[in-house]
This record gives C-alpha cells, sequence and structure tokens, in this order.
C-alpha cells in the first residue's frame, strides 16, 4: 500500500510518500507545494490543488 501524507500550510505544503508492507515501511518520495503570498487566495488553493493532483497522478496513492 503506498501512503501520502500532507504537511499542510499555505506558502509550502510539504508531502511524503511510503509504501508499507506489514510492518515494513519504505520511503518513495517527498517534496514541497509552494505558492506565492502575493496572490490571492482564491488562486493560491487552486495551485495547491493543481500540484497535488499531479503529485496523486504521479504516484497513485492507494490512502
Amino acid at each position: 500500500m503506498i501512503i501520502l501524507g500532507l504537511d499542510p500550510s499555505l506558502s509550502s505544503t510539504g508531502w511524503g510518500l511510503i509504501r508499507a508492507e506489514g510492518n515494513r515501511l519504505t520511503h518513495l518520495a517527498n517534496g514541497q507545494l509552494k505558492t506565492s503570498a502575493s496572490e490571492p487566495l482564491p488562486q493560491r488553493l487552486s495551485h495547491l490543488a493543481t500540484m497535488l493532483d499531479a503529485v496523486i497522478a504521479d504516484h497513485h496513492p492507494d490512502s
């Protein structure tokens, strides 16, 4: 099972992916999704949603 974890923040949302097999966990990938403080809130949220959709499409987490 591949699990996506998020550390939410409007300016820099951290994400990480692990594979869980029984009691064994393996790191797969991690990164940050950043937005510009000068953009209006709706655009920042939309940008975060688009970037998160891309992470999900690239890695296909189960949870």
